[in-house]
């Protein structure tokens, strides 16, 4: 590794651990390994060797997976995207708290500092407008509104981003003011911004057709079986009617004998 790279991350280690004034030339020139002199040859002085640290160091999520220019699915989208957001800042958590601890005394070095967040919500607001003018979200167009929509993409996007900061920042001195499991809480930030922003669902896929019956090698297809038509009813004989036992009698023939004689 060259000096000038030695330095560099020498110097972002004693920032880290002691913040401006603290990080005096001397223990960054020990921590590199390199005299003092060399220091102040290649940089200039120890203000410009810090600001460079923080250029170099401090968050730099612009360069990080960047948002699909034609959303598809934007919760899975924005989900990775804040994910690997907040690991960058988690990373450098403790850098950028010695940052804002010296904002009073140099706050050029804050901007600095805050130069790829910066780059990220402007990503982000651009990937808020493309889901409106694709139909994902419901905005109302206001020519009038700052951004042209009735919901502010700036105060959105400020809205997602405080949430990632706050948490890199906040969860390791107060975590019951954040959800968990911690590595959730992306995906939950996520989902509550869409629904703020009025996220569209996606329409419902249409039912598949069924399959058409295949033939087995050799043996036709059998045909399609119908429905039998009910059957008429058929008209049911009915038994004649016995005899009344009261009718008369038919009376016997004359050639019929009676009483066992023939006249």
């Amino acid at each position: 590794m060259e000096s000038r790279d030695r330095i560099l991350a020498a110097a972002a280690r004693v920032y880290a651990e002691n913040g401006f004034r603290g990080a005096t030339t001397r223990r960054i020139a020990e921590e590199a390994g390199v005299n003092e002199i060399t220091i102040f040859r290649q940089f200039g002085s120890k203000a410009a060797l810090i600001d460079e640290v923080v250029r170099a160091t401090g968050p730099r999520t612009g360069a990080r997976a960047l948002l699909p220019e034609h959303p598809v699915d934007p919760e899975r989208e924005l989900t990775a995207w804040c994910e690997e957001h907040l690991a960058g800042l988690r990373a450098c958590r403790s850098f950028i708290r010695k940052t804002m601890g010296d904002f009073e005394e140099r706050p050029d070095a804050v901007r600095c500092a805050g130069a790829g967040a910066q780059k990220a919500a402007q990503e982000l607001r651009a990937y808020l407008v493309r889901l409106c003018r694709n139909g994902l979200v419901d905005w109302e167009e206001d020519p009038s509104a700052d951004g042209g929509y009735r919901i502010n993409p700036y105060a959105a996007g400020a809205m997602l981003m405080g949430a990632l900061f706050g948490d890199a920042m906040g969860r390791d001195m107060m975590p019951e003011l954040y959800p968990v499991p911690e590595e959730r809480a992306p995906a939950m930030y996520v989902r509550l911004f869409l629904r703020a922003v009025g996220l569209r669902a996606p329409a419902p896929a249409p039912a598949p057709a069924p399959a058409p019956a295949v033939a087995e090698p050799g043996r036709p297809a059998a045909p399609a079986k119908r429905r039998k038509a009910p059957a008429a009813r058929s008209a049911i004989a009915r038994p004649a009617k016995s005899q009344n036992r009261h009718s008369r009698p038919t009376p016997p023939s004359s050639s019929s004998p009676r009483n066992g004689t023939s006249r």
